[in-house]
């Protein structure tokens, strides 16, 4: 095969390798939206007998919550407390709340947890 054909077939196939890169990292960006909040004190701290609960801000998340985040809980995240992950959340939601300090929060991008309209808490950070 000629040296400009090569190099055709080379200039083709990288296209073609960076336009999927391009779509896969688009549909993935959408696919794990997410809210976060930036040095936020926390509101309200809610847990009910199931050991479900959410942890409520002074600000709305920001980022790219999921859509299926209603209205109501824009400035929420929700925890489990029958894990370990859950029970550490409401522990440091509860301490940063006493104590006046600022917290970092990320979700999930999925709202399972708490029914369908509150989305479910990736982290958290005291500040």
């Amino acid at each position: 095969m000629p040296i400009q054909k090569q190099r055709e077939n080379s200039l083709i196939m990288r296209s073609i390798v960076v336009s999927l890169i391009a779509l896969t990292w688009c549909l993935a960006s959408s696919a794990f939206a997410a809210g976060a909040a930036s040095n936020v004190q926390v509101l309200s701290v809610r847990v009910d007998s199931d050991g479900r609960g959410i942890i409520t801000f002074v600000a709305n998340l920001g980022g790219s919550p999921p859509t299926c985040v209603i209205s109501a809980y824009t400035a929420s995240v929700a925890v489990d407390t029958n894990t370990a992950g859950g029970k550490s959340a409401v522990a440091t939601a509860l301490a940063a709340k006493a104590s006046g300090y600022s917290v970092t929060v990320y979700g999930l991008g999925t709202c399972s947890i708490y029914g369908s309209y509150v989305e479910d808490m990736n982290y958290m950070v005291a500040q």
